[in-house]
């Protein structure tokens, strides 16, 4: 069971836009939620508000959202006007849900097909070649030399199928849990595993700089300083070159009093669009655009991701077709064969 956090920041937002505080904001979702677990964490969060521990402790103690999210409500806290970064930390949220709908569209195609491909692959796998294998034992020694290699490299095969389709659905998995999943622990998890392997590696990397930079964004928009921006980046991001050129960012900054442009953060065309601000407002504005630029190279090459695995789904379905014609009516027609051999050579 998940809390839906967009929701329950929305009839916050709606209940402080009334004049009243978050723990009356709480006591309103509390009363109108019919779901048991949802009333429970409610008055859980509720409670921990009243005994003066900050709402972003609270949520972090439930574990109902991610790290990301825990560290803006944190930062808003501090900020100047805690309704405006609310704003925009839901603003924030319906970016990421946006790319999450635009990448679930683009995933079904190869779901269905994986799914298909699947049905065949363990029907040919489990049931066709070992039955192939256990009919033959009926016949004839002759015959049973006659189709046993043949058996044989159709249970080599359909071995090589089934390692195949195993590899691939895990790729494909793991790309969709770090991408999708609702479960920070498991998706942190994928995103680790994702960031080892060709190709997905490179959308884990544009999608988390699309989140970063849109966080970034929207926390300057709200008040927040870049410092205070900077270290919350630091601690929600799970990528750690992302992490160690913040932390070197901030570290020039603290030092030297010098924004510097670290080639993990920004290729050749964002640092030309950096060079100059001169305000907050301006480089809220930049990194916004860096966030869209990132969203778009993630959702080309995501777009190209699910491509080639549909193509390779197909494939696989092909090769299990073959494999089926293979097992049972080639087989049979090589017992056929066989038994009208031994009738000729009987009949001399």
């Amino acid at each position: 069971m998940k809390i839906n956090i967009y929701a329950m920041l929305k009839t916050l937002l709606f209940t402080m836009q009334n004049g009243k505080n978050i723990s009356s904001g709480m006591e309103l979702l509390y009363n109108t939620s019919k779901n048991r677990y949802e009333r429970k964490i409610y008055k859980k969060i509720d409670s921990d508000i009243k005994n003066g521990i900050p709402f972003s402790k609270a949520l972090e103690n439930q574990k109902i959202t991610s790290k990301d999210i825990v560290e803006f409500i944190s930062l808003a806290e501090r900020s100047v006007n805690f309704k405006i970064s609310l704003e925009k930390l839901l603003h924030y949220l319906d970016v990421k849900e946006s790319f999450k709908r635009e990448s679930n569209d683009k995933t079904s195609l190869p779901i269905i097909y994986f799914f298909i491909a699947s049905i065949v692959v363990i029907a040919i796998k489990f049931f066709a070649v070992p039955m192939q294998i256990e009919r033959s034992m009926q016949y004839s020694q002759e015959i049973i030399n006659l189709i046993s290699h043949h058996l044989i490299l159709a249970q080599i095969m359909s071995n090589i199928l089934f390692f195949l389709l195993v590899f691939f659905a895990i790729y494909f998995l793991i790309l969709l849990i770090a991408l999708f999943d609702k479960s920070y622990v498991i998706q942190d998890k994928a995103k680790k595993i994702a960031l080892f392997l060709p190709f997905i590696s490179s959308i884990i990397f544009k999608f988390e700089k699309f989140a970063l930079f849109s966080m970034l964004s929207d926390m300057l928009s709200s008040g927040i300083s870049y410092k205070n921006a900077l270290e919350s980046a630091i601690n929600s991001t799970s990528i750690y070159k992302f992490k160690l050129a913040m932390q070197d960012t901030l570290y020039k900054i603290k030092m030297d009093g010098k924004f510097i442009y670290h080639p993990y953060l920004y290729d050749d065309v964002e640092r030309e669009l950096l060079i100059g601000i001169g305000s907050s407002k301006q480089l809220a504005n930049i990194m916004n655009e860096i966030s869209l630029k990132a969203k778009m190279e993630a959702m080309q090459l995501s777009t190209k991701f699910f491509r080639l695995i549909t193509v390779i789904s197909i494939l696989l379905m092909a090769f299990a077709v073959f494999i089926e014609f293979y097992t049972i009516v080639l087989t049979q027609i090589i017992i056929q064969k066989g038994i009208i051999d031994a009738s000729k050579g009987m009949s001399f």
